[in-house]
């Protein structure tokens, strides 16, 4: 009877730590990823995902929208213009004159240029506002020095 006992308690034990070993290493519930500049959370088990932002994990809608139609609606209603570029020989000439983006895919080229466009962009955009508003502001201020 000890023999059995001792045998079963071994057996759970064995298949306690065969589970959780399993669980731990060979079927996590969450996966989390790196997509540029965002930490992503998947739920494998209900397919529900997560963006980390702002020190917090914030739950994600899952919209099924046509992007493409919105980006266009929204560029005419800006009238911005687009230009006409057949993006594969364009990347296909920047990978020739530039050999480091040879190994990057298409969308993380693409993506990456986004960001460092925007990027550029945007930083001139406010500069430039800075200074013009800090201009205004410092001939204000000689003005009204000037003026007591």
């Amino acid at each position: 009877m000890k023999k059995e006992k001792k045998t079963l308690l071994i057996g759970v034990v064995l298949g306690l730590f065969i589970a959780l070993f399993y669980a731990h290493f060979f079927a996590p519930r969450y996966e989390i990823r790196k997509e540029g500049l965002s930490t992503m959370k998947l739920d494998k088990w209900t397919g529900q995902s997560w963006v980390f932002a702002n020190n917090n994990w914030k739950k994600t809608n899952s919209t099924e929208e046509n992007w493409e139609e919105v980006d266009k609606a929204l560029s005419e209603a800006l009238n911005i213009p687009f230009a006409k570029v057949d993006s594969a020989s364009a990347l296909k000439k920047l990978r020739e004159k530039h050999p480091v983006l040879v190994e990057v895919p298409d969308d993380d080229l693409l993506e990456r240029i986004k960001i460092v466009y925007s990027k550029k962009v945007l930083v001139n955009m406010y500069l430039g506002d800075f200074l013009r508003t800090n201009g205004e502001q410092e001939s204000s201020e000689s003005a009204n020095k000037g003026k007591q």
